[in-house]
């Protein structure tokens, strides 16, 4: 029964794209026909796993279609960070017009944080029930959407942060989603290769809107036309990535039918994952929450931060920020593979935020530009050398059958630190001086490192099987 509705659902599918529609009812043809259609095929393959007593993990050698689906959530990525980074380089643009504080600018940046944080759980929990792909590739359509808004209408500071809100509530959809989507396709072996790859995305997009921002703004003339660039970019996009998802999940589904008919057994990888809620997992969470406030406040207020203490313009503070982000792609292309290499994950840890302390710490000195230059490239390098091993890890230490649940905690309660560290940042800033709030990350980071030194890795020990006592929570 669960295969003919699998046929069926196909079949619906490859009829609605293959015949054109009129100029009309094109504009109803996405929302109405791919999300909905993929979205009952997800399902499905849902049922049809949880029938088969299919564990997906065991069938995680990578196909070609799994790299299509690795490439759209690369691509999503790159456009979730490009969009709730996007008021960054227009920021001190923005505070000029509107007349915000430093407290109101923390609100503003805070807002889609705060947004994500909210739906991450509900999204982790959705997913499970097999709307990933869905969620992915909706994930693009809400931002876009947003920031199209937010350049039409945002005169004032509640508008704005109401736009940033939804912006927050569109993008939601990826982080909860992704993580479980892509350990499905790729084994261990690959594992932080493949998040890492998909978080190069983010990073790429974070690295590029300082640059690209103040670059449209010089040749749109203002910070409204660029955010409608932006948004329409996500618009053309959505395409391309939901029909790659589709067609993962289309792969995925028969692959699922081959492993229950006994046809795919020797070669693939079995999954490692403990089996319910381990203390490293919780030590993660906890890590996640520490990262994510410098995390948040070094890519989205830098410029704000440069103009503010250091002779330069906005333009040269995007710049700046730019090369930092740069530094930091380089970081985490290295991590990704020395990580897989070594088969390590903790030790990045350590030494990202152990070496970002006082990188952070040293920016308060009135440094020189070009050692200016020299302390950004080295917080950008090693801060987010962590990442890919960082998202590696919380995958591996994630409960086998609730990954869903265990990454909308991660990216719920674990980034709420996060999502209030821009307001905390700006109220310090208004109160005490830019310098006290610097104080206050280079704090979250030193306790993050000493978080970091109590982590163990778990892939391939005992420890990824067995779960300690923590696993009789319910959640």
């Amino acid at each position: 029964m669960g295969t003919n509705n699998l046929s069926e659902s196909k079949s619906e599918l490859l009829v609605a794209m293959e015949y054109p529609l009129l100029p009309a009812h094109r504009h109803h043809f996405f929302s109405e026909t791919i999300l909905g259609r993929i979205s009952r095929f997800n399902i499905q393959i849902h049922r049809h796993r949880v029938a088969s007593g299919c564990d997906p993990k065991k069938m995680s050698r990578a196909t070609r279609a799994s790299y299509g689906v690795l490439l759209a959530c690369t691509v999503s990525h790159f456009l979730n960070h490009l969009y709730t980074g996007a008021l960054s380089p227009f920021m001190p643009y923005i505070q000029a017009e509107l007349a915000l504080n430093y407290t109101e600018i923390g609100i503003v940046t805070s807002a889609a944080v705060v947004a994500m944080t909210v739906a991450h759980l509900f999204v982790g929990y959705l997913g499970d029930k097999g709307w990933r792909e869905v969620f992915i590739t909706v994930s693009i359509l809400g931002s876009a959407v947003a920031m199209i808004l937010t350049s039409l209408l945002s005169y004032s500071f509640i508008v704005l942060a109401i736009f940033q809100f939804a912006l927050g509530v569109g993008a939601s959809g990826y982080h909860p989603s992704v993580f479980p989507a892509l350990s499905e396709r790729f084994g261990p072996k690959d594992r932080a290769k493949s998040t890492g790859i998909q978080a190069m995305g983010g990073l790429i997009g974070m690295a590029v809107i300082p640059f690209l921002g103040v670059t449209l703004y010089v040749i749109l003339g203002g910070w409204r036309p660029s955010l409608m660039a932006l948004g329409l970019l996500g618009l053309a996009l959505v395409f391309p990535v939901g029909y790659l998802m589709w067609n993962g999940s289309r792969d995925l589904k028969q692959r699922i039918r081959e492993f229950g008919n006994g046809r795919v057994t020797n070669d693939e990888e079995e999954y490692q994952g403990p089996t319910g809620w381990t203390l490293n997992y919780w030590l993660g969470l906890l890590n996640m929450g520490l990262r994510g406030m410098s995390f948040r406040c070094t890519s989205l207020l830098m410029p704000v931060y440069l103009v503010a203490t250091y002779p330069v313009d906005p333009v040269w503070a995007g710049y700046l920020t730019t090369i930092m982000m740069v530094a930091g792609l380089a970081g985490e292309v290295f991590s990704s593979w020395y990580s897989d290499k070594i088969n390590r994950r903790v030790i990045f840890l350590v030494f990202s935020t152990g070496v970002g302390t006082p990188a952070l710490l040293l920016l308060n000195y009135s440094l020189s530009e070009m050692a200016l230059i020299l302390i950004l490239i080295l917080l950008g390098f090693f801060f987010y050398l962590g990442v890919p091993p960082n998202t590696a890890y919380l995958t591996e230490v994630s409960p086998r059958g609730k990954e869903g649940i265990a990454f909308g905690l991660l990216f719920s309660v674990g980034s709420i630190p996060g999502a209030v560290s821009p307001i905390i940042f700006g109220m310090i800033g208004d109160s005490f001086g830019l310098p006290a709030s610097i104080l206050f990350l280079v704090a979250t980071t030193l306790l993050s490192t000493i978080v970091a030194l109590f982590m163990k890795d778990v892939n391939g020990s005992a420890e990824a099987t067995i779960s300690v006592p923590l696993d009789e929570i319910q959640i």
